[in-house]
């Protein structure tokens, strides 16, 4: 028989294959649903001429990242139902001016995380940008890498605080860091990071946390950091504070801070920093600050000192493309011999109460 002429079992038929087609409908729907995703794609492109000098030589070059670091990245997120997003940001640094690779030929240097961001926060893991890179990049009225006095003081010091705006230990390798969401104004951040030596016989651990504020044109923030160096010869950890405040007026922007660090082998540092910036209409804004940093050594009772001042000015050809200028000037006292550290490179002074300078103009684009 070549096929049937019933009708009821043709109705059967079809309403088999209608639970069928709705079976996998109700399969595939939630299924389009939730597979919203986006990748994004995105850049700076940064170069600037630099001449840093101090008594004994001088440095001339091009260098990549006045304004901002030369990078890469990519940033992935899909919507995973619920109020919940998958995220992933993927982002590298390069030295345009000649090519290589940042942080340290790291292929992923300046962060790279996978996480989960929902109504209740964001946890995310990986090598972070931490509450203390975020820290710094919003209270630094400068924010010009060879420019920043914030940058002088605590992140291109002999030894980088956790809250700087420039380089590790600001990033961080190994880390875990979960971000409330605002609630009234105040939200927090807390991270951990296992070290970038994990299961050596020498590591650094690091733990992060910041309290912020925002209300209208205030933003404030409290930030404490604590680091445990375990090695054969003896731990050591140090615990820092660092305290922030902004507050934008319509024609002015203050700035300051305040960071305080101890160790137990008897080290006190203490960094403050004051500026503003002024906006130019709607083409460009100019930046001042001013600001300290003092290392009392308990242990060699010896003074080591830092002032520094600047000036910046960026100028906005469109929303993308800034034109940029810098004038950096610092004082050493005491035993300090610190320099200003362009990515060319310039020694550090080899006389006490050195001063050292640094100009430059660049150039930005971002997209």
């Amino acid at each position: 028989m070549k096929g049937t002429c019933n009708p009821e079992i043709k109705r059967q038929e079809t309403e088999v294959h209608k639970r069928i087609a709705g079976c996998m409908l109700g399969v595939l729907l939630p299924c389009v649903a939730h597979a919203q995703s986006s990748v994004t794609l995105y850049g700076v492109a940064d170069v600037f001429y630099g001449y840093f000098k101090n008594s004994a030589t001088s440095v001339s070059s091009l260098n990549s990242g006045g304004l901002g670091g030369s990078r890469w990245g990519i940033r992935a997120k899909e919507d995973l139902g619920g109020g919940v997003t998958a995220i992933a940001v993927l982002e590298s640094g390069f030295n345009i001016n000649n090519g290589t690779l940042g942080q340290g030929g790291r292929e992923f240097g300046r962060q790279a995380y996978v996480g989960i961001d929902s109504q209740w926060g964001t946890l995310i893991g990986g090598r972070l940008q931490t509450a203390g890179y975020v820290w710094g990049t919003t209270f630094d009225p400068i924010l010009m890498s060879a420019g920043s006095v914030l940058g002088s003081m605590t992140g291109e010091e002999p030894r980088p605080w956790i809250f700087n705006p420039l380089q590790d230990p600001a990033r961080q390798d190994n880390a875990l860091q979960y971000s409330s969401p605002t609630w009234h104004g105040l939200s927090a951040t807390l991270g951990y990071s296992f070290g970038s030596n994990q299961g050596a016989a020498t590591n650094t651990k690091y733990q992060i946390g910041t309290l912020w504020y925002t209300n209208g044109g205030l933003v404030a923030s409290y930030g404490l950091g604590r680091s445990l160096t375990v090695a054969p010869g003896g731990d050591a950890n140090t615990l820092e504070h660092a305290f922030g405040v902004k507050y934008r007026f319509d024609w002015l922007s203050l700035y300051g801070t305040y960071q305080l660090r101890r160790n137990n082998p008897g080290f006190t540092d203490k960094a403050w920093q004051a500026g503003f910036t002024v906006p130019t209409g709607a083409v460009g804004m100019f930046g001042f600050a001013y600001g300290g940093l003092s290392d009392e050594n308990q242990v060699l009772s010896q003074n080591w000192s830092v002032r520094s001042f600047a000036v910046s000015y960026t100028y906005y050809l469109s929303k993308t493309t800034s034109l940029y200028g810098f004038y950096k000037k610092l004082w050493n006292r005491g035993v300090a011999k610190q320099t200003i550290f362009p990515p060319g490179g310039l020694p550090a002074p080899t006389a006490y109460d050195e001063h050292v300078s640094a100009i430059g103009i660049g150039m930005q684009m971002r997209f």
